[in-house]
This record gives C-alpha cells, structure tokens and sequence, in this order.
C-alpha cells in the first residue's frame, strides 16, 4: 500500500507552506520532487504520484506559494526568484529526502517553467531535470492590451489579480478529469500582473539559455497543446543539444499525467529515470 502524509513547513519569509509525500512499500530507490503548474495544486498529482511510488519511486511535492493550501494571494508572487527559493528551500530542508539517493525534479507548466530556471543555476545537485508541457511561450496569443497592462503595472501595481486565459477543457481529453477540476475548490483562475508578466519574460529569456544545459534533461510536451506552445519546447531541445531528450507525444493535450494514455507517459519517464540512475 502506498503511505500518503501531509505537512506543513515554512518558506524562507516566513510564509506557511503546504507539502504532500508519497511512499512505496518498500525502500525508495529514487526520489522525485514534484512542481506543480499555475491555478492547481499538488493533490492533483495523487494518482501519477501513486503510480510513480508503485516502482519504488518516493514523490514529494508542495502547493506554490498562492496555490492550493499554502498561504499567499491567489496567482501572485512578489518575485519569480522567491518562488525558485521555495523550491530550494523544500528541496534540501523542508522535504527531509534521502538525498543520497538519485533524485529528480520534474515541473509541469509553470512548474516547468521554474524546474528549468532552479536546475540552470544548480547544475549537479541532482540526477536529472524533467519538464512537462514547459511555458517558455503560450500556444496562443494573449491579449495585446493585457500583455501592456501587465508590465506597464508589475511595478504600480503588482499584486492586480487578471484571469489567467486558461480554458480548462484544454487541460486534457478526459471528461472525468475536467470535471474534478472544475468542482476542486483549491483551483483557481488567478494570476497577477507581476507573476504574469516575469513568466512570459522569462520563458522567453530560458530559450536564449538553453544551450547552457549541461545535465540530464527529459522534456515533453503533446502537440495539440492549446496552451503552452510545443513548438517552443522543440526550439529549446535543439539549442539544448544532446544532453536533452525531447518526447513530443501526439495528440496529447495540455496535462500529459492526466490524458487517456497516461501511463505511457508515466512510463516513459520512469525508464528515463533509470537509464540515469
């Protein structure tokens, strides 16, 4: 039987933060740190966690700070770089991993978007970085006037909470997924003119960047994708080189976990992990 627990830490200023971990039966022979993607939370991730814990493989991961049941407004940080120090911070303090052990990170979304922005400036700490459907640009065009609005308030008015363009029935195929998400009240529509505003600058700054990866990088991404853009994605594993391996998976929707053929994904992943183990 998988051990699920729950608990509580802090981040660096002091916020509360809210964290899960998933344990196999037996002892864990790797460790992956989960980052969840913009509006959710990390109980969503329940059942990929499970399956993942089902090969032995411990899952550890935390609402972002604004997200779920951890504290902060809604959609908002103060500033990107805090939210890549939650993540060092739950990584080698609140998270308690066995860090001996091979591990990984893997972010979705925006949670990709931060993965990849953590790993750039922590090459080594660990044995390899996957991305899932990664924001380095959206797959459509976001209002001009809102795009302006955005920068010309990150700094007049930065905590301004706009939509955040996201139509959840491009999240995945699956009925039964979206109508969880829709009746989940700790999902959310939010995001600020600040947070908004840094994730497009620096999704577009990571592509300029990406030929500074000198570690293990699985990046995936489903080219009916209606709301990151996968072409991004293969631009990026290009100017990457040989140390990303690039998996687009056809017909898949935005939330490749939570898509009819999940467990091909799943797997691919885990074979992943090993072949680097």
């Amino acid at each position: 039987m998988i051990n699920h627990s729950e608990f509580q830490w802090e981040a660096c200023d002091g916020t509360p933060m809210h964290a899960v971990r998933w344990m196999p039966e037996s002892e864990p022979k790797m460790v992956m740190c989960l980052v969840h993607g913009l509006g959710e939370h990390s109980g969503r991730y329940k059942s990929m966690a499970e399956y993942y814990a089902s090969f032995g493989i411990e899952v550890v991961s935390f609402d972002l700070r604004g997200h779920g049941k951890s504290e902060g407004q809604r959609g908002h940080s103060d500033d990107f770089q805090q939210l890549i120090k939650d993540i060092n911070r739950f990584l080698y303090q609140a998270s308690k991993i066995d860090l001996d052990k091979p591990h990984y990170i893997y972010g979705h979304s925006l949670g990709a978007t931060l993965v990849i922005e953590y790993a750039l400036s922590h090459s080594g700490e660990y044995k390899g970085i996957i991305l899932s459907a990664p924001m380095f640009r959206p797959a459509f065009e976001p209002p001009k006037w809102k795009v302006a609005l955005g920068r010309k308030l990150q700094s007049l008015w930065p905590t301004l909470s706009l939509s955040n363009e996201v139509d959840i029935n491009t999240l995945s195929r699956d009925q039964a997924v979206l109508d969880e998400h829709k009746e989940d009240p700790l999902n959310h529509g939010k995001i600020t003119a600040k947070l908004g505003t840094q994730l497009l600058e620096t999704g577009e700054r990571l592509l300029q960047e990406a030929s500074l990866i000198d570690f293990p990088l699985l990046m995936m991404h489903g080219d009916a994708d209606k709301l990151t853009c996968h072409k991004a994605s293969t631009l990026f594993s290009e100017y990457a080189g040989e140390k990303c391996t690039l998996k687009i998976w056809e017909d898949f929707y935005h939330e490749l976990h939570h898509e009819p053929k999940k467990e091909d994904v799943h797997n691919f992943s885990i074979d992943w992990m090993k072949k680097h183990a």
